[in-house]
């Protein structure tokens, strides 16, 4: 059974007068900051110096500095930088600027799980991974709600890192819902498996392949868009709000039927054999070795990728169908 913790299991004294660095300043990085800071927990941010990000952290009151100012002065540092270039900065700005005890914070067990980054064994190495997006982090804490998020504790040098990650937690609003006890294994494996076949590629794929196969059977594109991309959000919606068993529900009853009608007709043993083979590429490490490759060749791949996507038919209909409605 999973634990689960809350408010009254974290105290924010593991974090009290300790100087928090936090690298990088997009999405999760910024909501962290300012969540810690309105914790009233002191927090710096390392961004280059040519950042753009650099001059909107200096106007919401934060202290920044460069990558060549990191030194040994701080107790914890936060990774919120892209996990490809963590083992990177790692090795060329904290390796060798570590305090003894100090915290290393990641919001994906990516770079540690597979050895991207390879910390001193007098170092903690936590995790605090929000369920959901930086931008609703931050906005569910402002309005004094939260987003659930993972903890985890990969090395307990101190012998205080589940307290430091619970503090984390909790000063950045995630256990007023729930903190949820894991592994960075289980977190990384989890989080890159779900990307790929259901959340990001496959839903992607899917709502692609659905669209095109409605406008080549003679559906116009818009009717076509309508019933697939379209209605997404409703859905999962209904998913995440009432479970499989009360979005069935809460839909018609042609559409009850059609999903008994369909059950193994897309997920069929073909499906679920590749399902394995993806979990098992990402476990032994291949997808990460080819993404550390990627990165290295200049991301061409992934470019061409993008590039491809932009310029769907479905992309056009998209834009066409939000003037319409919005």
């Amino acid at each position: 059974m999973t634990k689960i913790y809350r408010d009254q299991n974290a105290d924010l004294k593991f974090l009290k007068d300790k100087r928090c660095l936090i690298l990088g300043y997009g999405s999760q990085g910024r909501a962290f900051a300012l969540n810690l800071r309105d914790s009233s927990i002191e927090v710096e941010i390392c961004l280059k110096t040519d950042s753009l990000s650099a001059n909107e952290a200096r106007a919401e009151g934060l202290k920044v500095i460069t990558s060549e100012e990191i030194d040994d002065r701080y107790d914890i540092i936060l990774f919120m930088i892209p996990d490809h270039i963590q083992g990177e900065f790692y090795e060329q700005y904290i390796k060798n600027k570590l305090k003894d005890n100090a915290c290393l914070v990641f919001a994906h067990g990516y770079s540690i799980h597979f050895k991207l980054i390879k910390p001193p064994p007098n170092a903690d190495i936590v995790l605090a991974a929000p369920h959901g997006p930086g931008n609703d982090l931050r906005q569910k804490f402002i309005q004094g709600d939260g987003i659930s998020c993972y903890v985890g504790v990969e090395q307990n040098h101190s012998g205080d890192a589940l307290d430091t990650a619970l503090a984390i937690a909790k000063a950045v609003g995630s256990t007023r819902v729930g903190a949820f006890e894991t592994t960075f294994e289980h977190e990384t494996l989890g989080d890159l498996f779900g990307e790929q076949v259901l959340l990001c590629g496959g839903l992607a794929e899917l709502v692609t392949k659905s669209y095109e196969t409605l406008v080549q059977k003679g559906i116009p594109e818009e009717n076509a868009y309508l019933e697939t991309a379209h209605q997404i959000d409703l859905l999962a919606s209904l998913l995440k709000n009432y479970g499989i068993h009360g979005m069935t529900e809460r839909i018609s009853m042609t559409a009850q039927y059609g999903m008994l009608k369909t059950e193994d007709k897309i997920i069929d043993e073909a499906a679920e054999k590749r399902l394995n083979q993806i979990f098992e590429k990402i476990k032994a490490g291949r997808f990460a070795n080819e993404w550390q490759n990627e990165y290295r060749l200049g991301l061409k791949n992934l470019k061409e990728y993008k590039d491809k996507l932009k310029i769907h038919p479905i992309e056009i209909v998209a834009e066409k169908i939000k003037k319409i409605i919005e």
